[in-house]
């Protein structure tokens, strides 16, 4: 029987996530960045503007009829040039519009500062091995660092059977490369021979100026070939690609019912409360609003997990507080202590917490105290700074538990397949799914026990396990703390942190292609949103 995706989710790959600063203490992420991965696929985080999709498309299929070279090391010369030329385009731009998302701008910018008249020539700062100031540091410069594992993923690029250069896939691959050749005309062949020759005057960098990103039409081919991408509009579109139409889809609809311009912050927190900001409530189409549910379980796990983090946090300042060392049992029973659950009005048991802290109408209000926003607006306070964190953070990751837990009770299967981590007993992942399972078998007995059996199995013991993972297979010292004959000690600090789901740079797409403008939807974005 062949293993379903749910069944290999958010499994942590050790040598893969390396996370030198400590980020991650508590290997929880993995759950909310692989859930991101499935939701947005084919844009990453660092894929920040879409004509680059339609410039590699191009570049690599002008490459193959003008340079004929199937030695990598010739592309990579062909991409780091072409990359360099199009950030000294946006330093060169007037009114800085342009250079937002391009790769290399800071290194431009700097060397039209240095030019005095003639030629710039960029090759020593371009080409492998060159004597010159890199104009970026990753050997493949943006297109190996970012986009080209996004253009697989959402079928721009093939492969050749004969050779390691990547082609334009047939359809979608030929409409973007012929999209952005039609829309900069005469300047293709300019900006390609320029790129070849790795030398060019600023007037040759103003007159190349519409081939920045901010320079797709409102009409062409160029932006219909970009919306066919984004919204899987093509023959045979694979179950990524409908994942990611359904999240733009999402996008769409939210921004036309939040009246204004949206952002990843609203996006998220409108999927997870099924409502406006204003709590006005959203209503979808079946497919849109089962796919609003897989958004619900992105930012509940994301909730959740930052929760645990802001407790590890709480317990590092309880270390901290003994400068020659604690064993950690004390660590933590004083921890639990410094909580104050008879201040904080808790009763006896996890249970009776769970039932006593009021589900909010609205999980995004400001007002109501233990609505989920107010609470994780409280617990991200831990993470502002080194200093220790307030009572009121440390009690909010414990109310965020407990509202979580009663929130996520009707959904838990939902919360499982997405996330992963069901059981108490897996010693390798952990997620929202698994931490509630393991308050479940605690519920009842005294609070004060399960809080202490929280921040020690569940918080400290798996810091240290994650971090010892680290060291065996990546051979990064990430440790937060450090043992010494039975005692520890912090080393560092490490707070709680949101997740970044790739919805910033899906909106920041939409916007290159003019279905978002400055209050909402555009005129094609309304028209699209209207019509799925």
């Amino acid at each position: 029987m062949s293993a379903t995706p749910a069944q290999f989710v958010a499994i942590p790959e050790w040598t893969e996530l390396r996370q030198k600063s400590g980020l991650d203490p508590l290997g929880m992420q993995a759950a909310s960045v692989n859930l991101y991965q499935r939701l947005v696929p084919g844009i990453s985080n660092v894929t920040l503007r879409i004509r680059y999709y339609g410039l590699y498309a191009w570049l690599c299929r002008t490459y193959a009829e003008r340079i004929r070279d199937t030695n990598p090391e010739s592309w990579k010369r062909t991409v780091r040039r072409a990359e360099a030329l199009l950030a000294l385009v946006a330093a060169n731009a007037s009114d800085g519009e342009g250079s937002g998302g391009v790769a290399g701008v800071l290194w431009a910018g700097r060397r039209l500062g240095e030019h005095g008249a003639g030629l710039i020539d960029f090759r020593a700062d371009t080409d492998p091995g060159g004597a010159g100031t890199p104009y970026l540091k990753q050997a493949w410069g943006a297109y190996g660092a970012a986009y080209a594992s996004q253009l697989y993923e959402a079928g721009v690029f093939g492969e050749a059977d004969q050779h390691e250069i990547p082609v334009p896939t047939p359809g979608l691959g030929d409409a973007l490369a012929d999209g952005f050749a039609e829309a900069i005309g005469p300047l293709a062949s300019v900006f390609f021979g320029l790129a070849q020759e790795g030398r060019v005057t600023t007037p040759d960098l103003t007159s190349l100026t519409p081939v920045l990103p901010s320079g797709i039409g409102h009409n062409g081919a160029e932006r219909d070939a970009y919306q066919r991408l984004l919204f899987a509009a093509f023959e045979d579109p694979t179950p990524n690609d409908i994942a990611r139409r359904h999240s733009l889809q999402l996008a769409l609809h939210l921004t036309g019912v939040i009246d204004g311009e949206a952002s990843a912050d609203v996006l998220r927190w409108a999927c997870f409360a099924g409502a406006a900001p204003s709590g006005q409530p959203i209503h979808l189409g079946d497919k849109l609003e089962a796919h609003r549910q897989r958004w619900w379980a992105y930012q509940a796990g994301d909730l959740g997990r930052i929760a645990c983090e802001a407790l590890l946090k709480w317990v590092l300042d309880t270390v901290e507080t003994h400068t020659t060392g604690v064993q950690p049992s004390r660590a933590i029973a004083e921890a639990v202590d410094s909580l104050d659950a008879v201040g904080a009005g808790w009763p006896g048991t996890w249970r009776q917490l769970v039932a006593a802290l009021p589900t909010a109408a609205n999980p995004l209000s400001h007002l109501e105290r233990t609505s989920e926003r107010a609470l994780s607006e409280v617990v991200l306070d831990a993470g502002r700074g080194e200093e220790r964190a307030e009572l009121a953070s440390g009690r909010a990751a414990i109310e965020l538990l407990a509202v979580l837990h009663r929130r996520c009770s009707p959904s838990r299967a939902l919360l499982a397949s997405e996330l992963g981590g069901e059981g108490i007993d897996s010693s390798a992942f952990r997620s929202l799914a698994s931490e509630l399972a393991f308050l479940d078998a605690h519920q009842d007995e005294p609070l004060g026990q399960t809080l202490i059996r929280l921040l020690r199995d569940r918080v400290l013991d798996r810091h240290l396990w994650v971090a010892m993972q680290k060291l065996r297979h990546q051979g990064d010292y990430t440790f937060l703390v450090e043992a010494d004959d039975g005692k520890i000690r912090v080393r560092a600090k490490d707070g709680p942190v949101l997740t970044n789901p790739r919805l910033g740079n899906a909106l920041t797409f939409l916007r290159d292609i003019h279905l978002l403008g400055p209050s909402g939807l555009s005129n094609l974005g309304r028209e699209l949103a209207e019509t799925t």
